[in-house]
């Protein structure tokens, strides 16, 4: 049972490194990473811009959170951190949007006064209505989280494994050689 557990998690994991690269292609992102631009490309698909935050979030406590409003989606982002993190934060916000795209939210779904109390204490500006739609997809399954996760680190370590790649060779011939041992660009 272990083997078919593990093999099952290979295929999910080459199924999202599948979907990620054809996402960021569909998008237009090329190497290097620019998380901003990835941010402008996804919101001009989605009709509305996303804006990004950097917001004094408590500690300990959700590092990001991804507000959407009919206007545009606003990525609010740990600013108490290093910018590799940050990126990270934001990745993962922008793995929410995505697979946002992809599901209909249940709009019936009760979401409890508590958890809604404890965001506005947060983040006393958010209108409830809106804390309550934010809070429904807090409570994603842990699939979903691992998932939007696991996108976030692979798109950075693609992205640095690409910005510390040889440059191709000026040389026709040299380029051929890089080539037929493998070495692509563009997302891996």
């Amino acid at each position: 049972m272990g083997r078919w557990r593990t093999a099952e998690k290979r295929t999910a994991e080459r199924d999202l490194h599948r979907w990620l690269r054809r996402e960021l292609q569909d998008l237009g992102i090329k190497p290097p990473l620019d998380v901003e631009e990835l941010c402008r490309a996804l919101g001009e698909r989605r009709g509305r811009p996303i804006v990004l935050r950097p917001f004094p979030l408590e500690k300990p406590g959700p590092s990001g959170l991804w507000v959407d409003t009919p206007q545009m989606d606003v990525i609010l982002y740990q600013q108490e951190t290093t910018r590799l993190h940050q990126e990270h934060i934001i990745l993962h916000e922008v793995g929410h949007i995505l697979v946002s795209e992809d599901e209909q939210a249940d709009e019936e779904q009760e979401t409890p006064d508590d958890f809604v109390e404890g965001w506005a204490t947060l983040i006393p500006v958010l209108d409830p209505d809106l804390v309550r739609r934010v809070a429904r997809r807090c409570s994603y399954d842990d699939g979903e989280e691992c998932e939007v996760e696991l996108a976030a680190t692979i798109i950075l370590e693609w992205s640095s494994v690409l910005d510390r790649a040889t440059p191709l060779s000026d040389d026709p011939a040299l380029r051929r050689v890089q080539s037929a041992l493998g070495d692509r660009r563009g997302w891996l």
